[in-house]
């Protein structure tokens, strides 16, 4: 075997194992780029998931801070379709909001020719936040409604007043018993939350 022979083997073998290099290069290349682009897309579906997130922390933020409010405009016509009647107005110790609220609700009320017996603040019971109607008259039983439609007048009115009109309240709910005064309505309002 000559110098010759092996030089040329040798150059034989750079470029083929140069080619190799080069085909396994591109191959390693290709992989890496759809690792890059399936990241990037992974990385495009966690940012627009994280801003759906913040969205919905920024909307729980606002709801929590921001008083509950009633629409007058809407509340008016409510009111000037429904039954009127007399109502006294507890609301919660616990902060100005709730204060406000009965304010307003005694305010609207009161325009629309509903008798006022009174406007209290009161301990409200940790049930369930929102604002709870009494209403006491003839029944065996407490009866609890969740729907306004369910409630008996004047509590109706006043129960789709406050599920209608009112922006940022959680829970509204009728309750029905007869262990006070025929034909008294009552409502507590209590915390937002």
């Amino acid at each position: 075997m000559s110098w010759e022979n092996v030089y040329s083997w040798s150059q034989i073998l750079v470029v083929f194992f140069a080619s190799v290099a080069l085909v396994s290069g591109l191959i390693v290349n290709k992989r890496q780029s759809r690792q890059l682009l399936e990241l990037e897309t992974n990385l495009s579906k966690q940012r627009e998931k994280t801003a759906i997130a913040e969205k919905a922390t920024l909307e729980l933020e606002r709801l929590i801070k921001e008083p509950r409010t009633l629409d007058r405009k809407h509340g008016d016509q409510i009111l000037d379709r429904g039954e009127k009647g007399s109502v006294g107005i507890f609301f919660s110790m616990l902060g100005d909001e709730p204060r406000n609220l009965a304010g307003q609700l005694a305010e609207i009320l009161n325009a629309h020719g509903w008798q006022i017996q009174e406007v209290t603040p009161a301990i409200v019971p940790g049930e369930r936040p929102g604002i709870v109607i009494r209403v006491y008259g003839d029944t065996k039983e407490t009866i609890v409604a969740t729907n306004w439609t369910d409630a008996p007048e004047p509590a109706k009115t006043l129960h789709r007043l406050l599920v209608e009109a009112l922006a940022g309240n959680q829970m509204v709910e009728t309750r029905v018993s007869s262990d006070r005064k025929k034909d008294r309505v009552e409502v507590t309002i209590g915390g937002k939350y």
